[in-house]
């Protein structure tokens, strides 16, 4: 692991994918942009002066400078405390740094080789005990990011609509009958017939009259709000793995081979 007195490990990628998808991992587990600095050369002056900043010794500083000129990624992540988690994870995503380029780690007695291919480190051998040697395959694995983003939008307004609504409304009013029974009999002589002039009855007739208003009230209520679904979706990609292929020279018998990664050089 490359450091500094400052807490800063420092990492280098062939593949500039392997460095995005390195930087959006170490952001999921909480490092900071301003911890994190991504240097990608597209053509100008190198990043030495900048790395003697950040504290790093000339061999290692001149190291990663020469990478970086040499059209690769360098990621530094300034990890207080947290050095082995932002470690790990930059070498999950294919990185290597000055330590495994020179054959040295950070526990005393071992050493790590590297070759390389393509696209980053191809197999790590690492001397365990006498006579052995550890191959260590790897494969890219497909991850995921989700972010939020606004698919639509939903808005409500009210429109005045008019229409045409008919009232009916029961009412009374009065009206005059007659009615003419025949009587017999005769009157006080002292009231002769036409005497006091004509003589006019009235009867006030009435009738109910409607006045109709308008109030407004309320008919209906509407709430409006989110919940969360959830739902699927599907993604495909290419993604390399490495497989080990035994090539044998002579009469060599390999226990435990695939017979199809096995090759015999006369």
């Amino acid at each position: 692991m490359s450091t500094v007195n400052r807490s800063i490990v420092a990492a280098v990628f062939q593949d500039d994918s392997q460095a995005q998808q390195a930087m959006a991992d170490l952001q999921n587990a909480g490092f900071t942009d301003d911890q994190i600095r991504y240097s990608v050369h597209k053509g100008g002056a190198g990043i030495l002066d900048a790395l003697m900043g950040l504290g790093f010794a000339q061999d290692q500083a001149n190291y990663y400078n020469s990478e970086f000129m040499a059209g690769r990624t360098v990621v530094t992540v300034n990890a207080g405390d947290r050095q082995q988690e932002a470690y790990d994870i930059l070498m999950r995503n294919g990185a290597y740094d000055w330590n495994s380029r020179t054959g040295q780690t950070a526990s005393a007695g071992n050493y790590t080789q590297t070759a390389q291919t393509d696209y980053g480190s191809n197999y790590t051998q690492t001397p365990t005990t006498e006579g052995e040697q550890k191959v260590r395959l790897r494969e890219e694995q497909l991850q995921a990011q989700k972010q939020q983003v606004q698919a639509g939008e939903v808005g409500i307004h009210k429109d005045v609509v008019t229409e045409e609504k008919t009232l009916n409304v029961p009412v009374s009013r009065e009206e005059v009958y007659i009615e003419r029974n025949p009587v017999s009999g005769t009157v006080p002589a002292d009231t002769p017939i036409g005497e006091g002039g004509e003589e006019t009855y009235k009867v006030p007739v009435r009738e109910e009259q409607v006045n109709v208003t308008k109030q407004p009230v309320v008919t209906e209520e509407i709430g409006v709000g989110k919940r969360t679904v959830q739902d699927s979706q599907q993604f495909s990609d290419t993604v390399k793995r490495e497989e080990a292929r035994i090539n044998r020279t002579g009469d060599v018998n390999v226990e435990g081979a695939p017979e199809d990664n096995t090759s015999t050089n006369q």
